[in-house]
């Protein structure tokens, strides 16, 4: 087994020419998610500041659904966190073995492949056995805590191997390892103890810069301790992946040899009964199409043989039909002649009413005609009558009396050369 400065070198010459993308494996997914949460965050307070100015019964329910999308929000980012966090940790393991991963695969690597679900779990248990021990005492729980502590490195080896690995086996198999190595890994982990004093220390002049209203200063430490801070994490959890790959180098022992036996024992059942289910199924598909088809085919036969019967009984009747007819000839002949009748009859309606359309059509064309003719003469009457009646409204001039008097004239003559006949 290395010791804890050999495991250190190793971390450091890994990182050599690194850094950045160790860094921003971590940081930038968690910066993102910082963003994300951010925003969210904001939208909340203003729906909250919106729906808390008047206090109805709809602003109620806004702020019931207020604070379950704040539920959501929180726990969305803590799984987010937890992805990013053990994806950041197998990028490390993985440079350890010589392999370097972009910031796409290792920020979503936890998230592909269903792997989350395992991953999720792996924690979640170990962070409840931790606490059930550390309930009954200190010591015993935080050294559980260590012999839990391999438990991601197990289960990612294991899933890309496809071993068919569970939370419990994963944990299992990280308490048979760590036998006889829990003192080592607890050593090596307190020796960052010192330099985790460093950032600690630069929040603390932050801190004391804004009680002093320095702000640029206390943000400048800020900035230090932020980065002081994601440096010293790379550094250790690339040293813990060198811990885990050191680990693996060791003699094992038979319990994990007995422990992967049985698992993949396990596995080779579940394939088995995957694929017996499934052959299952699949005999059921079968014969449920196989009485599906036999089914139609009844119905296809069935329906057939009515077919084929409606045909001989009609095919019947007309034999019959024809025997009678051949038995009286007279009969026929009426027949024929009725049908003739009747054949005359619709002819002679169909003339009849082509006739009558034809005739329809003349007078119609007839009458456009004559409206055609009349309209000139009556278009000359219209004209004569307009022009007396502008004679008429003309107004009267010295010419005209004169007229008229000279008119008068003649009259009275006229009417003596009348009495003069009389006598």
């Amino acid at each position: 087994m290395k010791t804890r400065k050999e495991l250190k070198e190793q971390a450091k010459t890994a990182l050599r020419g690194n850094w950045p993308w160790a860094v921003g494996v971590l940081l930038v997914p968690t910066l993102a998610l910082s963003l994300v949460f951010g925003i969210l965050l904001g939208v909340i307070d203003l729906v909250w500041k919106a729906a808390t100015a008047d206090f109805t019964v709809s602003s109620n329910i806004v702020l019931i659904f207020i604070v379950m999308a704040f539920l959501m929000l929180v726990l969305f980012t803590f799984f987010a966190s937890i992805g990013i966090g053990t994806g950041a940790t197998y990028a490390y393991l993985e440079l350890i073995r010589g392999r370097k991963q972009s910031f796409r695969e290792a920020a979503t690597y936890a998230f592909k492949e269903q792997r989350f679900d395992s991953i999720f779990g792996v924690v979640l248990m170990t962070v409840i056995y931790s606490l059930l021990w550390t309930i009954l005492l200190i010591v015993p729980g935080f050294m559980k805590a260590m012999a839990y502590s391999q438990g991601l490195f197990i289960l990612k080896d294991d899933m890309e191997a496809d071993k068919g690995i569970t939370t419990t086996s994963a944990i299992t198999k990280s308490k048979l390892m760590m036998e006889g190595h829990k003192k080592d890994y607890f050593l090596l982990c307190l020796s960052f103890l010192g330099w985790a004093l460093i950032p600690l220390a630069l929040c603390g002049g932050a801190v004391a810069l804004l009680l002093n209203h320095q702000n640029g200063w206390a943000s400048l430490c800020l900035i230090l301790y932020m980065l002081g801070l994601y440096i010293l994490v790379v550094y250790q959890a690339t040293t813990q992946a060198a811990f885990y790959q050191d680990l693996l180098a060791q003699e094992q022992p038979k319990e994990i040899a007995e422990l992967e036996d049985k698992l993949a024992h396990a596995k080779v059942e579940a394939d088995e009964a995957m694929a017996d289910y499934n052959d299952r199924i699949a005999e059921r598909k079968a014969d449920k199409k196989k009485a599906h088809d036999e089914k139609m085919a009844k119905k296809l036969k069935a329906k057939q043989e009515r077919e084929d019967k409606r045909r001989e009984k009609v095919a019947q009747k007309r034999q019959e039909r024809e025997e009678k007819e051949a038995k009286n000839p007279k009969k026929k002949a009426k027949k024929t002649a009725k049908a003739k009748d009747v054949a005359k009859k619709s002819s002679d309606t169909k003339t009849t009413d082509k006739s009558a359309k034809e005739s329809t059509k003349a007078k119609s064309r007839a009458k456009k005609v004559s409206q055609k003719v009349d309209q000139p003469a009556d278009k000359t009457k219209e004209s004569e009558a307009e022009k007396t009646k502008e004679t008429a409204k003309k107004p009267e001039t010295k010419g005209t009396k004169s007229n008229h008097s000279s008119s008068k004239k003649p009259k009275s003559k006229s009417k003596k050369k009348k009495g003069k006949k009389r006598r």
